[in-house]
């Protein structure tokens, strides 16, 4: 804690938000918040008090130094506050070299440059602005980000998503640094920088603990503290805290949707979004692809100084690409622009990208209990009524029955039964022979030893790989709690790479081929499993279109595990054995029919390949691979 503190409030830029929100400006809990770091021997308010003169003696009382900025023009007034904000903060840095601890109260991001500054002086700056006007430049500029919200009136509702959000953040923490620290641990103070680090709006007083200290000893099951000389304490990560995790009765509900790359978020946040993005894409129908509309949308609430991370614009979005909502369906979520379905209404959206949720669940054969999904959905147990809506949306308007959540757990099995590139796949999968009883937690443990050694032993990670797959199918075939059609698919690739692999190690590359394919069939981008093998992706086309040159005896220069998929491609197009280049087209024809968005990557690669780098032959290429496009 630093001995002296400064406080500087931007007085209009809080209070007209603070209006906005709640009716009024409250400024003790400002100071008070303030007041965490030490004695606040410097408090300054900017603003035109003629316009607030409604606050001048609320200010007084406080002790706090009014600044008067005349009205010359909004634009005017908002700059002179700025600057004027700025000169005095590093004044303040230089004449007052004891003041450790900055707190500035605004949630504009012009003044991220003048935190980052402070820092760099050696001060620790604290900002302090709402939830509803405070760019994410400027919180992560901070060493910590109060929001305001939490101070005047804590969402009850939010607070569960909040609490859970920073046990993980601790956990995800304490996980990163145990191979620095292993069985010694952490002090206390350092594994909270290291948290602030990860999300500066971590603030443990607004969680009900007066002190990280208390906030630690409420996380008993994830950590222990162990006394040190002096005040501070070493945490280390209990050995038996995932087991522990599992004692929450919605553990499996998070499980299932974790395994679907979901994660959720506070219902509030996560309904604005999606309501943003509807209006967004209704005002520019096919114009946004998904990753560009999540970019438009971050810009905008940066420059609105609406507080949004990344990764809750794209947790929300995310849900777009599950849900019934848009008309063409894409078949990249990067390249293809996206047009909702006409008379699509905004909470009709809202609705269906939310029943993703409980499709999931219902995928894993998981029994839907409308007051724990209510309670992890949307952070209370009043909301089982609309958590019955959303099953029903999720099995697609079907009546209570109790066979009625089966199709939807195996809706896409005969579909991927019959899939012509899978027929040999499946056949090995039902001749897969098991020592052991099947259980969704095996199969994981399977999958896991395979991906340690797929690179390294084909073989044995083959033989995991399918056995994992094995377990996974005959717990859908019975439709076991905790199965899911991801964990198949995902095993079933795995399976495919590395018996790719191992049949391009031993040159059967016609044998190769087929499980090449099989593995682009699985690997889709619209398709749940990818967010698992999207990284694998680039590393198996470029040994599939390698083997065009294995295939008549020829050697590439380069490494094909190392090299770009649109340089193997070029290198290919380019060769001077006429059959290597008959067999890459042939390859590449194969590779269109059975997942045309990977070829279609493949093409504005090698577009952006000749137009920033002027590769020879890669416009050439490119025209070649966009023929084969069905």
């Amino acid at each position: 804690m630093a001995d002296q503190v400064a406080v500087f409030i931007d007085f209009e830029n809080i209070a007209i938000s603070a209006e906005q929100t709640y009716g009024r400006c409250e400024l003790a809990p400002i100071i008070q918040a303030a007041e965490r770091w030490g004695r606040c021997i410097i408090k300054r308010a900017y603003g035109d008090w003629t316009q607030f003169e409604r606050y001048k003696q609320d200010l007084i009382s406080h002790s706090i130094d009014l600044i008067q900025l005349f009205r010359y023009g909004m634009q005017q007034r908002k700059n002179a506050a700025d600057i004027q904000m700025v000169v005095d903060a590093l004044e303040t840095a230089f004449t007052h070299p004891d003041i450790g601890a900055f707190v500035m109260a605004t949630g504009d991001s012009d003044f991220s440059a003048v935190a980052r500054k402070l820092r760099a002086y050696g001060k620790q700056v604290i900002g302090i602005g709402l939830r509803q006007s405070t760019s994410e430049v400027l919180a992560r500029a901070c060493d910590q980000f109060i929001l305001y919200d939490t101070l005047i009136e804590p969402d009850t509702r939010t607070m569960t998503f909040v609490r859970d959000r920073n046990r993980q953040i601790l956990l995800d923490t304490m996980r990163s640094l145990q191979p620095a620290f292993g069985q010694r641990g952490i002090l206390a103070a350092k594994l909270k920088q290291a948290m602030l680090a990860q999300d500066p709006t971590f603030d443990e007083v607004a969680l009900g603990y007066s002190q990280f200290k208390e906030f630690l000893e409420a996380q008993a099951d994830l950590v222990q503290l162990i006394p040190q000389e002096g005040t501070d304490m070493v945490v280390t990560l209990m050995s038996v805290a995932e087991q522990r995790l599992r004692e929450d009765k919605t553990a499996p509900y998070r499980a299932a949707l974790g395994a679907a790359g979901l994660s959720v978020r506070d219902p509030h946040t996560r309904t604005e979004i999606l309501r943003d993005l509807f209006r967004l894409l209704s005002e520019h129908p096919g114009e946004f692809s998904l990753d560009q509309a999540i970019s438009q949308l971050k810009a905008q609430y940066d420059t609105t100084n609406v507080l949004r991370s990344r990764d809750e614009v794209q947790d929300a979005t995310k849900l777009l690409r599950y849900a019934d909502v848009l008309d063409p369906k894409p078949q990249s979520w990067e390249l293809d622009c996206l047009t909702l379905r006409s008379g699509l209404q905004v909470q009709e959206m809202v609705d269906r990208c939310e029943s993703v949720f409980v499709a999931i669940l219902l995928q894993n054969n998981l029994e839907i209990d409308p007051e724990r999904v209510s309670l992890l959905l949307f952070g209370t147990v009043d909301q089982r009524k609309r958590v019955e809506e959303l099953k029903s949306l999720a099995l697609g308007g079907a009546p209570e029955e109790p066979s009625a959540e089966r199709p939807v757990a195996g809706r896409d099995w005969s579909s991927l039964r019959e899939t012509l590139e899978l027929e040999i796949v499946f056949q090995e999968l039902q001749g897969c022979t098991l020592d052991q009883q099947s259980t969704v937690e095996k199969a994981h443990e399977l999958a896991t030893q395979g991906l340690a050694i797929r690179t390294v032993d084909f073989r044995e990670a083959s033989r995991l790989f399918l056995q994992a797959a094995r377990m996974i199918y005959e717990l859908l075939e019975r439709g076991e709690p905790g199965a899911s059609m991801t964990d198949l698919k995902w095993y079933l690739a795995s399976y495919c790479s590395t018996t790719a692999g191992l049949n391009y190690l031993y040159h059967n590359l016609s044998t190769a081929w087929d499980y090449y394919l099989a593995f682009f069939s699985l690997a889709k981008e619209t398709d749940p499993v990818w967010d698992k093998l999207y990284r694998l992706a680039p590393r198996m086309l470029s040994y599939y279109f390698a083997s065009a040159a294995g295939e008549n005896r020829e050697r590439l220069d380069v490494q094909p595990g190392n090299t770009l998929p649109a340089q193997v491609v070029v290198l290919l197009y380019n060769h001077t054995n006429p059959k290597v280049r008959e067999t890459w087209r042939e390859l590449a024809g194969n590779l269109a029919r059975v997942n045309p968005a990977v070829v279609r990557t493949l093409v504005q690669q090698l577009d952006e390949m000749e137009r920033l780098e002027g590769s020879v032959g890669a416009r050439e290429a490119r025209s070649a691979l966009a023929e084969l496009i069905p």
